[in-house]
């Protein structure tokens, strides 16, 4: 008998020390998931300092800009690719470009992507112009870069009342 209560005081106590370490484990866990979600939280909302939480709505045209200039490129794909044909001696040859809008105006972006069918057949008529022997020259594809520079800056600063986009990038550029 005495040896069936000193058992059942072993296993009561093992059994407490279970139960402790559970509550503990428990704790701990809460605790660092309290201290991930605060910290998430913290680094999330918008700080005292944050220049976008303080809501100027009258923002002067030289502060757009700079900030347009200082902030991130963001790239535009245009898609599907370009396919020019051109009658080379008595040929037909063909151009298919890839291009990329480089801008970090946002606003451009959104106005490029509203008005794209307008951007695409301006850009079309500027590769329609180009002559296919001068495209073979590398000097030939920095003048296309230019002339589509200056096209897709027209046909924005026209809808937007400014360029907006800083340069055209060849993604894929294939002559046949």
């Amino acid at each position: 008998m005495a040896e069936e209560q000193q058992a059942e005081i072993e296993d009561t106590g093992s059994g407490k020390k279970k139960l402790k370490m559970m509550l503990l484990i428990l704790v701990g866990v809460l605790v660092v998931a309290g201290a991930s979600i605060g910290g998430t939280l913290f680094l999330l909302s918008p700080g005292a300092d944050d220049p976008a939480a303080e809501g100027d709505a009258a923002m002067s045209e030289q502060d757009m800009e700079a900030s347009i200039a200082a902030g991130p490129a963001n790239y535009l794909a245009m898609q599907p690719a370009f396919v020019v044909n051109f009658n080379e001696a008595g040929r037909t040859r063909f151009l298919q470009l890839e291009l990329s809008l480089v801008s970090r105006d946002v606003e451009a972006i959104d106005m490029a992507n509203m008005h794209m069918p307008l951007l695409r057949n301006n850009l079309l008529q500027t590769l329609a112009e180009q002559d296919f022997e001068t495209l073979k020259t590398v000097e030939g594809k920095q003048q296309l870069v230019e002339s589509l520079t200056a096209t897709v800056q027209a046909t924005i600063e026209e809808k937007l009342g400014r360029p907006g986009f800083e340069t055209v990038l060849f993604r894929s550029f294939v002559m046949q």
